[in-house]
């Protein structure tokens, strides 16, 4: 038999709090077919049971010979306390990286405040207008630049890593045309390929009763769910004052349940109507997917990433809301409900009211998606 290649596979895994932990680990157990795969995280414990058998290398306590790997991939998102040391790795050891996002504003920031060397690099990097932007945005406010959520699109702040000698592999035609329009990478060095399927046909659903009883969700109200981390970004506020409109005018019990972390709709949660899980392992996360009725997954403005919990909505069949910008744009019209961005709050109240009454329509929708996500995804 011939020796498989070995492989170098950096990414956050669970217990890390993050979507690309669980896209590697059903990522890794495939290319385990074709590779001798070492698994680089940061210093703590892998806590999933399928990855036991992999040898792992951790940033800060294991010396890794980055060259004595036939292949190095890089999953690279935007959130600090996960990707820095990948970042790290990718910049000193180039070799393929997974780009989640195109904008890397958060990450670079991150990374370079805990070097104490945020301005200097903004300004070799991304040049003196960028520079004074980050500057102007210090003096003009006292909240820390890593929760100044309108920076993201001014800054994305991804030119150290895109003009570094990385191939890049990306999962949307919009982050592909992104990237190249940067002019810093060449077509030969990066290819678009469809997202990985997340769901197993043999994942366990827990009981309904139990978990809504857990999280206090009616277990008579139509649930309409939203998941993933709770921001600005997903309008989660918008959708919560839309449920509560609805709620006034429909003659059934609805709730709006968030299932993810995040404080930022905090204010408007109510007993049985507004409802925040907080994080949630993997199988009461997609147990929750498939007990929602109607999901609202929206993104305003898009930070060029995919979304992990679209495609286990898709993949379910599940009828769900959302609107075009970035990868979103992508999905077919027929596999969700698109709406538009003015007049949101109507907008949603108006959706929710067409899937719960038109029948056909969901059926329709709920076969595209799955169509979809088995033709492309597969």
């Amino acid at each position: 038999m011939m020796k498989k290649p070995s492989l170098l596979y950096a990414s956050p895994f669970p217990p890390m709090k993050s979507g690309i932990s669980d896209y590697s680990v059903v990522l890794v157990k495939a290319l385990a077919e074709a590779f001798d795969i070492t698994l680089y995280t940061d210093d703590y414990v892998i806590s999933e049971p399928t990855l036991d058998g992999f040898p792992v290398l951790k940033y800060g306590s294991d010396h890794v010979d980055f060259d004595a790997f036939d292949y190095r991939i890089y999953n690279m998102g935007n959130q600090p306390d996960f990707h820095s040391y990948i970042y790290e790795a990718a910049l000193e050891h180039p070799g393929m990286v997974i780009l989640h996002d195109f904008i890397l504003y958060y990450l670079f920031v991150g990374y370079y405040q805990n070097q104490g060397s945020l301005y200097s690099n903004t300004y070799m990097q991304a040049g003196l207008n960028d520079f004074l932007t980050l500057k102007d945005a210090v003096r003009r406010s006292p909240v820390p630049l890593l929760a100044q959520k309108q920076m993201a699109e001014k800054l994305p702040l991804n030119r150290e890593l895109l003009k570094s000698d990385n191939l890049f592999m990306v999962h949307s035609q919009y982050t592909y045309d992104r990237v190249l329009e940067t002019g810093l990478v060449k077509s030969s060095q990066i290819r678009k390929i469809n997202h990985i399927a997340l769901l197993d046909e043999e994942e366990p659903i827990l009981a309904k009763q139990k978990l809504f009883k857990k999280y206090r969700i009616p277990k008579d109200a139509l649930v309409i769910a939203a998941f993933g981390y709770i921001a600005q970004t997903k309008l989660n506020r918008e959708t919560a004052q839309a449920v509560k409109r609805l709620s006034k005018r429909v003659n059934r019990k609805i709730c709006y349940v968030m299932v993810g972390d995040g404080n930022y709709v905090d204010d408007l949660l109510e007993d049985e109507l507004i409802i925040k899980t907080g994080y949630t392992e993997l199988d009461e996360f997609n147990s929750m997917v498939d007990y929602a009725d109607i999901i609202v997954n929206l993104r305003n403005p898009s930070l060029g990433e995919t979304s992990g919990s679209m495609l286990r909505i898709l993949q379910k069949g599940k009828p769900c809301i959302t609107n075009n910008g970035g990868w979103f744009s992508e999905i077919p019209d027929d596999c969700v409900c698109k709406i538009g961005l003015d007049h949101i709050e109507e907008n949603i109240e108006k959706a929710i009211r067409h899937l719960t009454e038109d029948g056909d329509d969901r059926r329709r929708m709920s076969e595209a998606a799955q169509r979809y996500v088995e033709e492309e995804c597969g």
